[in-house]
């Protein structure tokens, strides 16, 4: 893949996760649907950290239904996600370093061919 072309995809990719999360915020779509639908096969940080926080916000549904301060802030940075992603932009590195942690070892989601499945269905037969 070229240079631009991956520079291209990876814009692409923000641009969706950017809307996808306004969505989420205004209840078009469960986080769970959020989940099925991000972008996959994009190798990119601030991908990485709009994963794991995805994965955090679906995770504390029953939280912020009890505290709502605590629901106003978890909306409060998934809005602040989405306003810098769907214009394509990358996460300033502040967010970036804090997040390193937790970012370099994500495993995005993959769209596997007929082949990729099959390795897939073998590494639970090992």
């Amino acid at each position: 893949m070229s240079k631009a072309s991956d520079i291209t995809l990876k814009k692409t990719a923000r641009e969706a996760v950017g809307k996808l999360f306004y969505s989420l915020i205004g209840g078009a779509v469960t986080s769970r649907d959020a989940i099925k639908y991000f972008p996959r096969n994009v190798e990119d940080t601030s991908i990485k950290i709009a994963w794991h926080a995805l994965f955090h916000y679906d995770a504390d549904e029953e939280m912020r239904q009890q505290d709502f301060e605590y629901a106003q802030e978890q909306i409060k940075y998934m809005e602040f996600l989405a306003s810098i992603l769907s214009g394509g932009g990358e996460l300033p590195q502040n967010i970036l370093d804090e997040y390193e942690e937790l970012y370099k070892d994500t495993v995005l989601p993959k769209r596997y061919n007929w082949w990729g499945n099959l390795r897939s269905v073998m590494r639970f037969l090992d």
